[in-house]
């Protein structure tokens, strides 16, 4: 666990959509920084969503800096909603701007439900970035068989009682991705309500095993 957490600094990105409203928090030696992207905008989903807060709170514990930051159209930032398209350029302005700030230190890159397909789908193209992690994969919206080209470390955090998520097709998805490993919480709807726990246990738990396979 990490005792010395700097403030969240709230900071702007620069993407396609224009400024971006974010919110980082870096730690005094981390073993490297973690980008986590929110749920859908359009269901209310910021980066103030608990389970990404949360998420965040794993990774720091994990001696990760945090990078969470609202997609266009959400919250303070520039743009409008586009359906997970123009997402795409938030995601690699976030990424971009988290390895000029810790260059050479391991990048994991993920987020909730919308936020995991958006940014999943940039990560798997970017060789520099180290892992990814996906919470409450959104299976039963999108496609996700882009993930089976994809051989970085992923992991999948996902409830039983998902109604976003079928835990069936995920567990058909997981063995054909090379290197993924899933963690099913018990009872747990899509937004881990009762449950939330289990978020920061299992980021962290996961990060320092990224962390240590290095």
């Amino acid at each position: 666990m990490n005792l010395n957490p700097k403030p969240l600094r709230h900071i702007d990105l620069h993407s396609s959509a224009g400024r971006l409203e974010a919110l980082y928090r870096d730690l005094q030696d981390p073993a490297g920084v973690a980008v986590i992207c929110h749920p859908h905008p359009l269901g209310g989903g910021t980066l103030h969503n608990k389970v990404v807060f949360r998420a965040a709170r794993g990774f720091e514990n994990a001696n990760f800096a945090t990078l969470r930051f609202n997609f266009r159209g959400a919250g303070a930032s520039a743009g409008k909603h586009d359906e997970g398209e123009g997402e795409q350029d938030d995601v690699t302005a976030a990424i971009e701007w988290a390895k000029k700030k810790h260059p050479g230190k391991k990048l994991i890159v993920g987020g909730f439900s919308f936020g995991g397909w958006v940014a999943s789908r940039v990560a798997c193209e970017m060789p520099e970035v180290n892992a990814i992690f996906l919470i409450g994969t959104p299976i039963n919206k999108y496609d996700f068989g882009y993930l089976r080209h994809c051989d970085r470390p992923i992991l999948f955090l996902h409830g039983t009682e998902d109604e976003h998520g079928s835990v069936e097709k995920l567990e058909q998805l997981v063995p054909q991705v090379r290197n993924a490993e899933s963690v099913i919480v018990t009872g747990a709807d899509h937004f881990f309500t009762k449950q939330l726990d289990a978020v920061d246990e299992t980021i962290r738990t996961w990060a320092e095993e990224v962390t240590a396979s290095s």
